[in-house]
């Protein structure tokens, strides 16, 4: 009788730790943290705050010329695929103070170059470039990241995402940062990458990161303005613009005089119809999607039947917790699209040429950068609510890849205003817009700093990117596909 009920009691043991093991490997306990405290990070060594002072110093001499080439970027906008006067005037200032710069990107998946080389005669990404102070790849890589394209309007390209900001901080805080570390023989390497266009659809940081312009980067910092407020954002993944899947749909007829259309067939009878069955499919699909469209190409004449009708189309989704529901609703679009093509005896081709996805956000450099939020920025503008998890790169790609983290200061006082809008490129050139600027290069400066000097601090980022990778994986927010095995030039190793 002993015997069995020590065998029962051995038995429930056993039962109690497969289902602990079982849980352990699914459950909700295997999420990183969201939340990385302030009081957990690595303290900062003597060393650091006196070479903190010095680069203190540095921005500060550089603080004008970082005012100059904002207002002059603010001044002499240009939109996607169309930035050579800024990229030069970027690429010259990072080489007086000894980078070397290459421009374009080869190695570009040959679908992307395609479709960019005809829409918008962007091919090679031209006006991208890489800056690498002496050349430099010895690693930890820091690499500061900037986006230099304006916004389109009928009056012209304007700064209204506040992007004239951009390529000023990552040059001022590369160009600070390169000097602190050749003056104290600080190891590891400073570059600054432009990356396209990012107001257009597909993305050029995903493509730059699939032709391994990042594999030898560890860190990436980068930033998009002067807001009114600043919080930072949990740790997870997700996407600061929604998942986004974006088609271009071309319907394609035949011409006929107007006056005897029956011998003809209407292309934009069929883009018509296209968007009336999607606005009927909003009244069946969750409050989180929406659905987005313009007439790209169209005919010019009114008396001739429409042969060609293009439509550029975006399919949105609020909800980041996973991919497939997106997928399924681009699907249903899909078939819109082929039944008004055969409710009008049209054609219509698809081609499906951007996916914007999540990123991770690191809980460690987002406590690192709001630690120097907090020194640097604006009390009054800081605010303790946390945002959702957004990841550095838009089209979540480069994110998935390479951790990084988006400095988010802010300025009392700074008016709130609508994105995008003209109202907000105004700010870059207000006293609120400078001292934002000066900010954001001494936020990202500082932590930039940090993380060179600290090894222990660069595993656990790491370590927790890794974690947040496998989390997506196994939740189906992302895919295997979107992880890039990279083929670095030089050996990684551990921090």
């Amino acid at each position: 009788m002993i015997a069995d009920r020590r065998f029962l009691t051995w038995c429930m043991l056993l039962c109690a730790g497969l289902m602990t093991s079982v849980s352990r490997s699914a459950g909700p306990q295997d999420k990183p943290p969201e939340v990385i405290q302030l009081d957990q990070l690595p303290k900062e060594t003597a060393s650091f705050v006196q070479l903190q002072k010095q680069l203190e110093a540095e921005i500060g001499n550089l603080g004008p010329r970082i005012i100059e080439m904002n207002d002059w970027l603010y001044h002499h906008p240009e939109s996607g695929y169309e930035e050579v006067r800024a990229a030069e005037l970027l690429a010259s200032e990072l080489k007086q103070s000894g980078f070397d710069v290459g421009f374009g990107v080869s190695g570009i998946d040959q679908g992307f170059n395609d479709f960019v080389e005809q829409r918008f005669h962007g091919g090679g990404l031209k006006t991208a470039f890489v800056a690498r102070y002496k050349g430099g790849r010895q690693h930890p890589v820091i690499c500061f990241m900037l986006e230099a394209d304006a916004l389109r309007a009928e009056q012209g390209p304007f700064h209204g995402c506040q992007h004239n900001q951009q390529g000023p901080a990552a040059v001022g805080s590369a160009i600070a940062l390169s000097r602190i570390m050749e003056r104290n023989q600080i190891p590891g390497s400073v570059w600054v990458v432009h990356c396209p266009a990012e107001e257009i659809s597909p993305s050029t940081k995903a493509a730059m990161t699939g032709a391994g312009v990042f594999d030898d980067v560890d860190f990436l910092i980068r930033s998009h303005g002067t807001p009114h407020e600043a919080r930072r954002s949990r740790a997870g993944l997700g996407n600061c613009c929604m998942l986004i899947e974006s088609t271009l749909y071309t319907f394609a007829g035949k011409p006929a005089h107007g006056s005897r259309a029956w011998q003809g067939k209407d292309a934009l009878d069929a883009a018509r119809l296209f968007f009336t069955a999607v606005d009927m499919l909003r009244e069946h699909s969750e409050p989180t999607f929406r659905f987005m469209g313009t007439i790209t190409k169209v005919g010019k004449s009114p008396n001739v039947t429409n042969d060609m009708v293009e439509v550029d189309h975006w399919v949105r989704n609020s909800d980041r917790s996973g991919l497939k529901p997106i997928r399924e609703k681009l699907e249903q679009v899909d078939t819109i699209a082929r039944a008004a093509a055969m409710a009008t005896f049209t054609e219509v081709k698809i081609n499906h040429y951007g996916s914007d996805g999540n990123g991770i956000e690191s809980g460690w450099l987002q406590a690192l950068a709001w630690k120097y939020t907090r020194q640097y920025g604006d009390a009054a503008a800081l605010s303790d609510d946390l945002d959702e998890p957004t990841g550095w790169d838009e089209s979540g790609i480069g994110a998935l890849n390479v951790p990084g983290i988006s400095i988010k200061p802010a300025v009392a006082d700074t008016p709130e205003v609508a994105g995008h809008s003209y109202e907000n490129a105004a700010i870059t050139l207000s006293p609120q817009g400078h001292k934002g600027l000066m900010q954001t290069v001494q936020i990202g400066s500082a932590t930039a700093l940090r993380l060179l000097l600290d090894r222990d601090l660069q595993g656990k980022v790491k370590e927790e990117f890794a974690q947040w990778q496998k989390y997506g994986l196994r939740q189906g927010m992302i895919n295997a596909d979107m992880i890039r095995t990279k083929t670095g030039s030089s050996n990684r190793g551990s921090p």
